[in-house]
């Protein structure tokens, strides 16, 4: 019984067991299914949170690039600025900066700093005045003490000067301990507002100094980042150093501060460290809809609610009240959630509305407050509204009238219809800048700016006006003075060649180009000093304004040159009246600290008609610069008219002085040698050296005319050696010590401290004695460098070399003069020499000078004796040597080596 009783209770605990599995079977499955439910759910929100994280880093990285990007264009610009400047020391600060800074478009000025002590105020501003800046003073806006400050010392653009330069600010620490590889730093002002980057520069003595771009870094970011929301309904805080510098949340609608960013990042720019903040619209506007996690959690929940509804039909298919109940519950919730959905919206859109009356109240407060001219205009270009700065600007403070045409105030018809074409079309338009006439009848220069908004209702300008008459003024004031000597106040070189230039391009008319030099100027201004010299040249200019500015272009070339450009059409007379008035004005005093001093002027004429495009300018000027010289050479004082031939001896002697540069001495010269006799012509006493040229591209070159261009162009002294060493070698081939060589000598050659010292050296190496050697000047190169000469002569008369005066009577020596000069005979010039057999006054022209020589006890030597009558009458005078055609002809080199042996021959023929 008991086993039976067992049977059926463990029958019954199976069967019970049964029941309870199939009962217990679907709720397992059902838990099953739903932790693979929420695994799969872990899985996709995680994959979906890596997705937003690389989306927000993504996003934060693009806006890094984008600041990155203008920060680096600053970095950059800056580096080529420098750049610029170092090698181009004479470039204008202010020129670079409206090239470089206007393009730039990021509201940039360009500064120079000092980083100075407080001991060093007064140094900077003495060397800021003495550089130009006379009004420089250093202002401290806080009363600090401090080791080191750093000073504004130039500002650019213009309109800024008065609001930046001198201004100090106090560097707690060494503003270049945190500079990167780049040697740039950063320096942000106390306000956090403003950034400048700065890079070293050479110092200015003991002063150091950099050069820095400055700009608002709050603007700079609003510019990148100010329509953030409007665009991808994020916003950005960025800081520094736990300092909040910009948030694109201006109108302060979220509390970012209590907000955890979305996505933070740190960058180092040149020292300076900025953080950025980013938050999106999930961490801006937090809502289950916003959030994937949640949306994964309702997903599944949905789901899971779906199969545990299909469960629940499928088990309770016969409880259809509980079904439908349950159906109602989930579908009064379903309500809700849509009610609460379109609370959501209306509250967006009220706040929208709140933010646009808002952002209306900000806009017309900014447009009645601003200093700028803002103005709004209709499709028609009438005036419909304007801020109180644009009344005050243009109409005296009052409003305009709505019929006003804006085009009415543009004073320049190209700019007018310019501003017509742009209403008509509607159309974006360039910056402009034009004169405007306010109503107080005052110009003014405007730089207008603006652009249309299309409506779909209106079309409507919106503009703003700026006085820029200030920078206008001083760009004129750069301008007039980059064309005008800064002395006189006349045009300067660079102004004056193009306006030459360009008149010849004219047709049908004649010009006459005056090239002026004041004689005596460098002698007025080394006397009496440079200010003297200064004062003399500003009353010239005076004059020659007063003179001849009706009809002429006046303009300083430098120093104490000046070119005068004559339009004949205008002449009040003919043209010689003018150029003697111009000479009288010259010549008339000038007073100088109450002393009287006088100048003459020489002055070359180039006449000219235009068109004549094959001279230009500067071929112009030189012509007139060739006139002037001549004018010199015919005794100053005067003026001289350019011409053909003029034209033609100065490039002669351009060729000329370029054959001698590129002269092979040993293949073009030659020396000539001129017997010199006594006893009337029959005893050899030696021989003259003549040099001779034969350029291959000239021809023969006559010594009058190759010696002056050599003494001018330092070629003299090469050629004296050259001359030198073939005479001494002629002399140690002849071997006779009786004959001499006489050698014309410059006085460009005795003043060479060498000179001396080689020939002796010369004469040594070739066994030649000094007293051999006879040194020929000519007298009125030895009279004019009498005192530069006296002692070079006296050293080589001493050693034994005979001097000799060459070309005698045709110069100005005076008896005084040869009294202490080292000379030991004088040359009788050929000149002297025609119509001596006849007698009369060139007979008693010898006499006189043979009479001289007699009393100085000088030996005399008579050239060009080309009759035996002229011999004749010689012979009965004080004169001991002959030279000329009637006894020889110049001689080559061999010819004369025969010469010298025959006659030695003789003499030792006859002992």
């Amino acid at each position: 019984m008991s086993r039976l009783k067992r049977r059926i209770f463990t029958s019954a605990r199976l069967t019970k067991a049964r029941v309870l599995f199939k009962r217990a079977f679907p709720a397992l499955w059902l838990l099953l299914l739903f932790a693979t439910l929420i695994y799969v759910g872990v899985i996709v929100n995680v994959y979906y949170q890596n997705q937003s994280d690389s989306k927000r880093a993504q996003e934060l990285t693009r806006l890094e690039y984008l600041l990155d990007g203008k920060l680096q264009h600053v970095a950059h610009l800056l580096y080529s600025i420098d750049a610029y400047l170092n090698t181009h020391q004479d470039a204008d600060f202010y020129e670079i900066a409206q090239s470089q800074l206007t393009t730039a478009n990021l509201g940039l000025s360009m500064e120079t700093y000092a980083a100075v002590s407080p001991d060093q105020f007064s140094i900077l501003e003495k060397v800021q005045r003495e550089r130009g800046y006379f009004d420089f003073k250093v202002r401290r806006e806080v009363e600090e003490q401090a080791e080191q400050w750093l000073v504004v010392t130039r500002a650019a653009p213009v309109s800024e000067v008065g609001q930046t330069v001198g201004q100090a600010r106090v560097l707690a620490q060494d503003i270049f301990a945190e500079r990167d590889e780049n040697d740039l730093t950063t320096y942000v002002w106390p306000d956090r507002q403003k950034l400048s980057v700065l890079i070293e520069q050479p110092r200015l003595g003991e002063l150091k100094t950099l050069l820095g771009l400055s700009f608002e870094l709050p603007m700079l970011l609003d510019s990148l980042f100010g329509q953030l929301y409007q665009q991808r309904k994020q916003h950005i805080l960025v800081s520094s150093k736990n300092e909040i510098i910009y948030s694109s949340d201006w109108q302060k609608r979220f509390d970012l501060n209590s907000l955890t960013p979305s996505a933070v990042h740190t960058i180092n720019f040149y020292g300076l460290s900025i953080t950025m903040q980013l938050y999106d619209e999930a961490c801006l506007h937090p809502s289950w809809l916003n959030n994937h996690s949640v949306l994964i959690v309702l997903f599944l929940a949905i789901l899971a609610a779906c199969i545990l509804l299909v469960w629940l039909q499928l088990r309770q298919l016969k409880n259809r009240n509980e079904t439908v109940n349950s159906l109602v519950i989930e579908r009064t919730k379903s309500l809700e959630v849509s009610n609460h959905r379109l609370q959501i919206e209306s509250n967006k859109r009220l706040g929208a509305l709140q933010q646009q009356v808002a952002a209306e109240r900000k806009y017309k407060s900014l447009f009645f407050n601003s200093h700028e001219g803002l103005f709004v205009l209709n499709r028609h270009g009438h005036i419909i509204d304007s801020n109180p700065a644009f009344n005050q600007l243009l109409f005296a403070g009052r409003i305009p009238s709505p019929d006003t045409n804006f085009a009415v105030l543009m004073q320049d018809p190209e700019c007018h219809e310019q501003w017509n074409q742009i209403v008509a079309m509607k159309r974006a338009h360039q910056e402009m800048e034009w004169l405007a006439k306010a109503e107080s009848g005052e110009h003014i220069w405007l730089r207008h700016s603006g652009n249309w908004l299309h409506q779909p209702d209106s079309c409507l300008y919106e503009g703003r006006v700026t006085d820029i008459t200030q920078a206008k003024l001083f760009q004129e004031q750069l301008h007039y003075k980059a064309q005008h000597d800064s002395l006189t106040d006349l045009l300067n070189r660079q102004s004056f060649v193009p306006l030459v230039d360009k008149l010849r391009e004219r047709r049908n008319a004649k010009f006459t180009l005056l090239y002026i030099d004041l004689d005596r100027f460098k002698l007025i201004n080394d006397t009496l000093g440079h200010q003297s010299g200064d004062k003399l040249l500003i009353e010239f200019a005076t004059r020659m304004r007063t003179l001849l500015s009706s009809f002429a272009d006046i303009a300083r070339l430098g120093g104490d040159e000046f070119a005068v450009l004559i339009y004949d059409e205008h002449l009040p007379q003919p043209i010689e009246g003018v150029l003697e008035d111009i000479l009288a004005r010259i010549r008339a005093p000038f007073l100088y600290q109450g002393n009287s001093h006088s100048v003459s002027g020489s002055v070359g004429v180039r006449h000219f008609t235009v068109p004549c495009l094959n001279y230009d300018a500067e071929k112009l000027l030189h012509d007139a610069d060739i006139a002037m010289y001549e004018a010199k050479k015919r005794g100053k004082n005067t003026y001289h008219v350019f011409t053909n031939a003029i034209a033609c001896e100065a490039g002669r002697k351009i060729q000329i002085e370029q054959a001698l540069q590129a002269m092979v001495m040993s293949r073009e010269l030659n020396l000539n040698l001129q017997p010199v006799y006594c006893q009337q012509g029959q005893n050899l006493k030696g021989f003259e050296a003549l040099l001779r040229w034969n350029s291959p591209t000239l021809g023969e070159v006559s010594p009058a005319e190759f010696i002056p261009i050599a003494e001018q162009c330092a070629k003299i002294s090469e050629l004296g050696r050259w001359v030198f060493d073939q005479a001494l070698s002629f002399m140690n081939e002849v071997g006779d010590s009786m004959l001499f060589i006489a050698v014309n000598v410059s006085p460009l050659q005795l003043q060479s401290p060498e000179f001396a010292a080689w020939l002796m050296s010369r004469c040594k190496d070739e066994g030649i004695a000094m007293e051999q050697i006879k040194l020929e000047l000519t007298e009125s190169a030895m009279m004019a460098e009498e005192n530069m000469l006296i002692g070079p002569l006296e050293q080589l008369h001493q050693a034994g070399f005979g001097i000799y005066i060459d070309d005698f009577g045709t110069g100005y020596s005076s008896l005084a003069r040869l009294n202490h000069l080292p000379v030991d005979g004088v040359k009788i010039d050929r000149a002297f020499m025609s119509g001596i057999e006849q007698g009369g006054k060139a007979t008693q022209l010898i006499e006189a000078i043979c009479a001289i020589a007699n009393s100085f006890n000088l030996v005399v030597t008579a050239e060009g004796i080309e009759t035996a009558a002229q011999l004749d009458a010689l012979s009965r005078l004080y004169c001991h040597q002959t030279q000329g055609y009637f006894m020889s002809k110049p001689l080559g080199v061999a010819n004369a080596k025969r010469l010298a042996r025959g006659k030695a021959e003789v003499h030792q023929l006859f002992g």
